[in-house]
């Protein structure tokens, strides 16, 4: 038998859907592994909504799981580490929606970027692609980048292009 996980799916006044925290999270605890099916460049439908980009031609599609519902925040309380594993970038209180950065995973040449609706006090007013980020963001969220992007960008994280 598992254990029950520290998080649910509940509705976002956000985002509309989100994962929230049912229990104390502490700093650097895992959260939850990203999954789906593997998709190249090629084949990925845009419309399909639950998506992570994971290569720069490759995407993962919906996994059916929680990940699919974690939410975008300028001030994400978790990030990825060392591959797909979601962990607490500080503590996340029971009842705190459980977010990451999207510019620490999009990095696509022509991403035109969105509207940002976050509502984080230093809320950047868009989600880009980490390439169009400047400087300090691309260096504050180099330790919580998906493993591809630290290959394309090297151990160089304000690098404005591979």
């Amino acid at each position: 038998m598992s254990a029950r996980r520290p998080f649910e799916a509940r509705r976002s006044d956000t985002h509309g859907a989100g994962v929230f925290a049912t229990a104390q999270i502490p700093s650097g605890a895992y959260i939850i592994t990203f999954g789906g099916p593997l998709w190249h460049l090629s084949e990925f439908d845009m419309a399909v909504h639950h998506h992570l980009q994971v290569g720069p031609e490759h995407y993962l599609g919906p996994s059916g799981d929680l990940d699919d519902l974690v939410n975008h925040s300028c001030e994400p309380n978790a990030g990825f580490h060392g591959g797909l594993d979601l962990v607490a970038r500080r503590d996340i209180a029971p009842g705190e929606e459980i977010t990451m950065d999207y510019g620490a995973v999009i990095d696509e040449a022509d991403f035109p970027g969105m509207t940002c609706l976050c509502g984080a006090a230093r809320c950047r007013g868009a989600i880009r692609s980490f390439r169009h980020l400047d400087a300090d963001t691309r260096a504050a969220l180099r330790p919580w980048v998906l493993p591809y992007l630290r290959a394309y960008f090297g151990d160089n994280p304000v690098a404005a292009e591979p």
